[in-house]
């Protein structure tokens, strides 16, 4: 109990949002406790800009206490980051050092040197795939260009996760990235669902998968992607310059992009540097990637590590990912309560993932005192408009109306998810089990996401 209090009271706490623009801003407006603060936490990441900057702010003492130990311990880990320009300041500091202080300053690097970060932290490369054999594709459905913004000439992609069932069908997808945004992503996801996969053995659990979708006005088919090569290029030469949005997206591109005929082994890296330099959505994609292997060694500990840290900046994806992982197997009430505040979070920040995966728990959590149908059927409404193709709302509906003792309006949700489910190729069973559940006037508790 006191572990759920705890937790419950970090995920209450206010959001942090450290990145190297917010640091750098702070010190330009001469804010050096903010800039400090900022530069602190990135630099505990391994981030050497924001090394080099936290060792020349112990050197003036600028938003702390002068430290000429602590600005050579911090320069010394830009070194060993490669950081060129670290360098000259440790050697300038070293003699000024007190004797024996040496051996103070590496007690300090100690738990941010590259061995203990790697530990820690830092992925394991390697060219492991994590599943991502089931994301082959056997039926493509091209997402369809919304006129008006073809017509306007506006371009744009959309970078986005889903999960491929054993009968290779494409469900819950999650958009992770769009620019701009409220434009392609309801395109995107009827994509998704109307896409065929390469089914599973029986018995097989749901693969993960990731897909970037471009958007060039005048596009005539989804493999024409005009000036392809040039954007790639055009983001990797933004990406070296240490521009932490190009980092993120030139990541994507490389996972996301078939075209390009990359393993996720090559994202990783670019992901991983956006990471340290504060980009949650990076940071969601490396912890993402721990847990499920992709480019790198599965390392589960490591994964919660990244998600929990963006999840605490409210990054929607990450919180969605942490209660999702509570929820595995035959959850008990610590984990699903561990969720629904994960979910809450999300949802109240209009996140339409968050509010789809909140609805299906409040409307089916075998948890009694968790059940909230009233509720679950508001929040599924909300964002049911934004997915009218999608059978999992009307689910999510139906087993809230049939918790309210509804079960001739829970009927008829299920009736009609099975018939856009019977479109889209689904498994039936599972849903064909739910509505005998209904029309005998029972209703059904469990995991209506497939989880």
């Amino acid at each position: 109990m006191r572990a759920l209090l705890l937790l419950v009271a970090v995920l209450l706490c206010a959001a942090a949002r450290a990145d190297l623009f917010t640091a750098q801003l702070a010190y330009q407006k001469a804010d050096y406790e903010r800039a400090f603060k900022d530069y602190r936490e990135l630099a505990e990441l391994g981030q050497p800009l924001a090394q080099y900057n936290l060792a020349i702010m112990y050197a003036k003492g600028q938003g702390v206490r002068q430290s000429e130990l602590n600005a050579y311990a911090w320069a010394t880990l830009a070194v060993e980051a490669d950081y060129a320009p670290a360098r000259a300041l440790a050697e300038k500091l070293r003699p000024e050092l007190a004797p024996g202080s040496e051996k103070l300053a590496e007690d300090i690097r100690a738990p941010y040197a590259r061995a203990a970060l790697e530990a820690r932290i830092m992925p394991q490369m390697q060219g492991d795939q994590g599943g991502r054999d089931r994301c082959k594709l056997l039926k493509l459905s091209k997402p369809d260009y919304p006129p008006e913004a073809n017509r306007k000439g506006i371009q744009g992609q959309v970078y986005i996760e889903f999960a491929v069932m054993p009968d290779g069908s494409g469900r819950n997808p999650r958009i992770l990235y769009a620019l701009p945004r409220d434009i392609f992503e309801r395109a995107v996801r009827l994509s998704i669902l109307h896409t065929r996969y390469e089914p599973a053995e029986a018995g097989a659990k749901a693969a993960h998968c990731e897909v970037m979708y471009r958007f060039v006005a005048q596009q005539q088919s989804a493999e024409e992607y005009p000036g392809l090569e040039r954007f790639v290029a055009d983001t990797r030469k933004k990406a070296e310059t240490g521009d932490t949005q190009s980092e993120l997206l030139y990541g994507m591109l490389l996972a996301g992009l078939p075209q390009l005929q990359r393993k996720p082994v090559d994202a990783l890296p670019w992901f991983l540097k956006a990471a340290q330099s504060g980009s949650r959505e990076a940071q969601y994609e490396i912890g993402n990637g721990l847990l499920n292997g992709w480019g790198c060694r599965c390392e589960e500990n490591k994964g919660l590590e990244w998600l929990r840290r963006a999840a605490a900046a409210d990054q929607p994806s990450a919180q969605v990912t942490l209660a999702t992982y509570a929820l595995r197997g035959t959850p008990g009430a610590a984990n699903v309560q561990v969720a629904r505040l994960w979910l809450e979070r999300a949802a109240a920040r209009r996140d339409p993932d968050g509010m789809l995966y909140l609805s299906a728990l409040l409307a089916a959590t075998p948890e009694s005192e968790m059940r909230d149908p009233p509720r679950a059927q508001k929040l599924v409404e909300q964002v049911r408009r934004q997915m009218d193709d999608d059978p999992t709302p009307f689910e999510i509906r139906a087993a809230a109306q049939a918790a309210s003792g509804a079960f001739q309006d829970a009927v008829g949700s299920e009736r009609r998810a099975i018939a856009m489910a019977t479109q889209l190729k689904w498994d039936l069973a599972p849903l064909n089990e739910r509505l005998a559940h209904y029309e005998s006037r029972q209703p059904w508790y469990g995991d209506l996401l497939g989880l």
